[in-house]
């Protein structure tokens, strides 16, 4: 993957950073993908119980589905902003009532996938919140994604 390209998906902005004059401080915003490990491939492939009396041992390869693993950080000028980043994220992150859950993930310098995701994950630590609600705060964030078709286009 090109790090240094955008990655968007369903319209929210994954990898995409500025900073910002907060109280004549630059603090950093937006969100940065950490690591793409789209690597995780189902395989199914069947044992012949008849081994001995047929001669044939195990039956043909085929591919199943595709896992794909996201982590990223999330970096907002305040601990409300950084939320509701993280928020807007975990939004797009779970499939739309009444559809197969399936869309697009273009990433760059790699391919497009199609992908189900299965929600974000995230937790609140007290010792990443604790101090001035108005100071900046970063949000680590992970999601693993499926696509039933393995292919890259």
């Amino acid at each position: 993957m090109d790090f240094t390209q955008d990655l968007v998906f369903r319209g929210v902005s994954l990898n995409s950073i500025s900073s910002t004059l907060v109280n004549g401080q630059t603090v950093v915003t937006g969100c940065a993908v950490n690591s793409i490990d789209p690597s995780q491939l189902e395989i199914r492939q069947f044992t012949e119980p008849f081994a001995l009396t047929d001669g044939i041992d195990v039956g043909g390869t085929w591919l199943g589905g595709r896992h794909i693993r996201i982590t990223g950080t999330v970096y907002g000028s305040s601990h409300a902003d950084a939320v509701s980043r993280l928020l807007a994220i975990a939004n797009v992150m779970v499939a739309t009532s009444g559809t197969f859950g399936y869309y697009a993930l273009p990433i760059p310098g790699f391919g497009t996938i199609q992908v189900r995701p299965n929600g974000l994950r995230y937790n609140f630590e007290r010792r990443e919140h604790g101090g001035n609600s108005a100071e900046p705060l970063a949000l680590d964030w992970s999601v693993t994604m499926y696509a039933a078709n393995p292919a890259i286009a």
